[in-house]
């Protein structure tokens, strides 16, 4: 995919760029080269190629051990293990170091111990796990280093005054760069609300807020990241990046 840097000003001592300039290609050594080699590979008379994962796929598998210490529900399809979903990452540079910003939604354990088992249910999903808790979800942001270690995790706070589920992250961007801001758009929907039952229903009841983050790369290569709500609001219905920054600018102003 092309690059496609978004950044933040230089500044003295903060520089963030997200890019979705990613290695999607596996890079192999020892592949065959011709119709005889790979004949020798199939038969058993040639090593295999050695495939190295891309980038994506690294950061992917961090993120997935990341939730699973995190995630209280179960995969239904996969009792032995959580269940989580994954949204679109990027490329971070953060003060000229190389990072991964990868978001991604399950539901937060209460306590250590917590397991959801989801609740079979006939018609309108009912979000209760078998142990007694309803089964909510939330938005997480993960960061990661260049050798693929998390060193920054942050959940989105939503302070709704419902449980609600977080289905989506349908956008990153950069914000102010005097306040070195990330800014995150979620979707989410109150579970106790009535589902859709229909084609043309889905997606109604569905609410979107966008919050900003910011980083902070400390000495121990640790990333602080702190949610910072005093201007957007929250929640809010904030459902563009370009929105949250045009309000950003009003609020730097010292407009309402």
């Amino acid at each position: 995919m092309a690059a496609a840097w978004l950044s933040l000003a230089a500044l003295a001592q903060a520089d963030v760029k997200l890019s979705s300039d990613w290695g999607n290609q596996y890079t192999c050594s020892g592949s065959p080269s011709n119709p005889i080699e790979l004949a020798e590979v199939q038969q058993g008379q040639r090593p295999r190629p050695v495939c190295i994962l891309n980038e994506n796929k690294k950061v992917r598998d961090a993120a997935a051990r990341s939730a699973t210490a995190r995630a209280a529900a179960i995969d239904i399809s996969k009792p032995s293990q959580r269940d989580f979903w994954h949204d679109l990452g990027f490329k971070m540079m953060l003060d000229g170091r190389q990072h991964y910003l990868e978001p991604i939604l399950f539901m937060t354990k209460s306590h250590p111990d917590e397991v959801c088992t989801p609740s079979d249910f006939t018609g309108q999903p009912t979000y209760r796990c078998d142990e007694g808790q309803r089964h909510t979800n939330d938005c997480h942001v993960l960061i990661f280093n260049d050798k693929f270690e998390e060193v920054g995790y942050h959940r989105i706070e939503v302070k709704e005054p419902y449980q609600f589920f977080c289905n989506a992250v349908p956008a990153i961007g950069v914000g102010d760069a005097a306040n070195n801001l990330v800014l995150v758009t979620v979707q989410y929907f109150p579970i106790d609300r009535k589902h859709a039952s229909t084609i043309a229903e889905v997606g109604q009841g569905w609410n979107r807020m966008t919050v900003a983050l910011r980083l902070k790369l400390q000495e121990d290569g640790r990333v602080r990241i702190t949610q910072e709500d005093g201007c957007l609001g929250n929640p809010n219905r904030i459902d563009t990046i370009p929105d949250a920054r045009r309000q950003l600018r009003r609020c730097a102003a010292g407009k309402p």
